[in-house]
């Protein structure tokens, strides 16, 4: 009965120690941490528990995207038609109109203009076929015959016999009918239509052209026929940065 009555003390003095002890971490001044809970009512008389884990309407609305159409484009590029160029386009529904070309000196300049339709369109990449049509001049000094395409270069000099840079077989005919006539007038006359110098080439063109916007970078290419200097057909190429107007939508 004895051992009986100290194991009902023991058992008593143990559960009051567990009991009494506290179920919060305590700080460095002995203090007890406890979570900071709200009980009380909000404006709309519920509970404020848990609603630090409720959902914002906000958060699950779709991520905003770059518009596909109805925007500017305006950056620079290099190619046809004067070499480096300045554009502006507008894409505007399936379709897109858009200027290009620069002027730098007074035989060295150019210009087209394109009318597409964009076949294919996200935020991120444009695929659209153009029907364009440019005119240029250049003036390269002492350029090589078929560089460009062509098979004979002009003088500058319209005087019969002196017209062509690579004489034909009447050319030479009346060359040499000046030369003993007038020594003097064929030395300035072949002097004038020398090889060294500038000449000044120009074509107008028609073409049809594979246009792409990847992000910023712009890429035409194509082909086109006209009249001019230059052999048809004629490859029409342009690569450049092109800003945008595109805003999310």
């Amino acid at each position: 009965m004895k051992k009986i009555t100290v194991f009902v003390i023991l058992l008593f003095l143990i559960s009051s120690h567990l009991f009494s002890e506290s179920p919060y971490q305590k700080d460095k001044d002995d203090k007890e941490i406890k979570p900071d809970w709200d009980w009380s009512p909000g404006s709309d008389k519920k509970s404020q528990i848990g609603k630090e884990d409720s959902l914002n309407s906000e958060t699950l609305k779709e991520k905003k995207l770059p518009k596909t159409t109805d925007f500017f484009v305006y950056g620079a590029s290099i190619g046809s038609p004067a070499s480096i160029n300045f554009n502006l386009g507008y894409y505007f529904k399936d379709f897109v109109i858009r200027g290009s070309g620069g002027r730098w000196r007074p035989h060295w300049y150019g210009g087209q203009i394109d009318f597409g339709y964009t076949f294919w369109k996200t935020p991120v990449i444009t695929h659209s076929i153009s029907l364009v049509a440019g005119a240029f001049q250049v003036d390269p000094f002492n350029p090589e015959v078929g560089r460009g395409g062509q098979t004979s270069y002009p003088t500058g000099l319209d005087v019969p016999g002196y017209q062509n840079r690579n004489p034909t077989y009447e050319d030479i005919l009346i060359r040499s009918y000046v030369t003993s006539v007038d020594p003097t007038a064929a030395f300035i006359l072949e002097y004038e239509s020398r090889d060294r110098q500038k000449v000044y080439l120009k074509q107008q063109y028609l073409g049809l052209t594979y246009d792409i916007l990847l992000g910023n970078f712009f890429l035409q290419l194509g082909g086109g026929i006209g009249q001019g200097d230059y052999k048809n057909p004629q490859l029409l190429l342009q690569m450049g940065y092109l800003f945008d107007t595109r805003s999310n939508q």
